[in-house]
């Protein structure tokens, strides 16, 4: 096992915190923390599928159309952002101008199966395609090129439109597509996969934007082997996941070969960190319930279970990483959206000899003896703890604006507490920050100006 290379530097603050960074370099090993998702929004409706973009996470659902929020760490924020009445079983928003979005509704029997908004949801527009063997076609999932005009539909068989959906035209690709993937290093390779009509999953490949394919993988009629969903990596030519029913497998030369890394009874879903691009996520259920999540923190080789306790009753339909949030992934379920933020290590937060002399240990915090003797030395500390991403911090006119946070220790005992902390991006760092309960400001910088986070503070 590679050598950690984990960092703590620490600077004592004036007032009633104290903040101490975490930082991590290429190569680094660390445990993993015992995290748990939590609900974030939507809860009473199912989630059949999810988009993000920076600042901008939106969310397809079944009958309810479209909804979307911005940025910020709470549950609220929602808003319904078109298409209402629509079952949407795929998004994608393009990530250098997110007001086009893409919805496929392969679910709704009746209607158009794809739509077109220009204007960040203000109008959708319905999109014809073609007839697919005398029948009306189906599509379950689009995606297009990041900045570019061409979008493709995958369902009965694959479409591509070469003007942002107006006109589409079938492709060489057979039918029985559930997913399409274009491949972020590459504009030219594309990915879908599905299964037959007697249930055998496959793999397309093609390296032409769709002209001809190549089937790179299948299940040699085995069935319930379907491939549901394909992740390329955001900056690895070559590197792809593919999620299958009950397994995940792994290319690192664009599907001349494949091995398996990943096995769970689920339908896996995937996608590569916003900001961690060693790290990868899948997750998903079996037909009804139970679901399983895994990260893998070593390009997707090698996966830790992080299902938890919260996620593991619901039934997950698609994930869908931050775009540029560190360590954070959502979950579009039966119950809404879920959350995972952390996978990180474990850190013992020691404010034994109060907030202003904080100190971290890596690990969690060991048991400690004779709890009555401690208890009369060192009194329980109500409070908060944050974590932050330092390079985001804004120096305002009146406070030290800490950006968006994540809420590590809400109103507790943090004389000696364990946090969950997320796992930092290479050459990135994260801040932990206390304060007392009922104090406002997480202390004082430097230059005498309160800290306060501008959004997700502790409830």
């Amino acid at each position: 096992m590679a050598r950690s290379r984990f960092h703590l530097l620490s600077s004592i603050s004036k007032g009633t915190a104290a903040v101490l960074v975490l930082a991590t370099a290429p190569g680094t090993v660390l445990p993993l923390a015992a995290s748990e998702w939590k609900p974030f929004g939507l809860q009473g409706t199912v989630v059949h599928s999810l988009a993000a973009a920076p600042q901008l996470l939106c969310a397809g659902t079944g009958g309810r159309g479209v909804w979307c929020r911005g940025p910020g760490g709470t549950a609220t924020g929602w808003s319904p952002n078109g298409l209402d009445g629509v079952t949407v079983t795929w998004l994608w928003i393009d990530p250098i101008d997110p007001r086009q979005r893409f919805a496929a509704a392969g679910l709704s029997p009746e209607g158009p199966s794809v739509y077109r908004t220009l204007d960040a949801g203000l109008t959708w527009t319905p999109l014809s395609l073609p007839p697919s063997g005398g029948y009306e076609p189906r599509a379950w999932a689009v995606h297009g090129v990041p900045g570019s005009v061409p979008v493709y539909a995958a369902g009965g068989e694959v479409w591509v439109s070469h003007d942002l959906g107006s006109t589409w035209f079938s492709t060489s690709a057979p039918g029985g597509e559930d997913c399409v993937e274009v491949a972020p290093t590459n504009p030219l390779a594309v990915w879908a996969g599905g299964e037959t009509v007697i249930f055998s999953g496959f793999t397309l490949r093609s390296l032409d934007a769709g002209m001809t394919w190549e089937t790179v993988w299948d299940s040699r009629m085995i069935g319930d082997n379907q491939t549901s969903d394909i992740s390329a990596h955001p900056t690895l030519d070559g590197l792809v996941l593919t999620g299958h029913e009950g397994f995940v497998l792994r290319t690192d030369d664009n599907g001349e070969a494949f091995r398996e890394v990943l096995a769970a009874p689920s339908r896996f879903f995937l996608d590569w960190d916003g900001e961690n691009p060693d790290r990868a996520y899948a997750a998903g259920s079996p037909n009804g319930g139970t679901a399983h999540a895994f990260v893998s923190g070593d390009l997707g080789r090698t996966w830790a279970d992080i299902t938890g306790t919260v996620l593991a009753p619901r039934t997950v339909f698609r994930l869908e990483a931050d775009d540029e949030r560190i360590g954070v992934v959502y979950a579009a379920t039966d119950d809404g959206v879920f959350r995972f933020h952390g996978g990180g290590i474990p850190v013992c937060h020691d404010a034994r000899l109060g907030l202003d002399a904080v100190r971290l240990w890596k690990g969690e915090c060991p048991p400690i003896a004779g709890a009555g003797e401690f208890a009369a030395r060192f009194p329980a500390i109500q409070g908060d703890a944050i974590v932050f991403e330092v390079d985001r911090v804004i120096d305002s006119a009146t406070h030290v604006d800490l950006g968006q946070v994540e809420c590590l220790a809400a109103g507790g005992d943090v004389a000696l507490a364990t946090l969950d902390t997320p796992d930092p991006s290479r050459f990135r760092a994260l801040g932990i920050l206390s304060r007392a309960a009922a104090a406002e400001a997480y202390g004082s910088a430097s230059s005498g100006k309160p800290r306060l986070a501008s959004a997700a503070d502790c409830p």
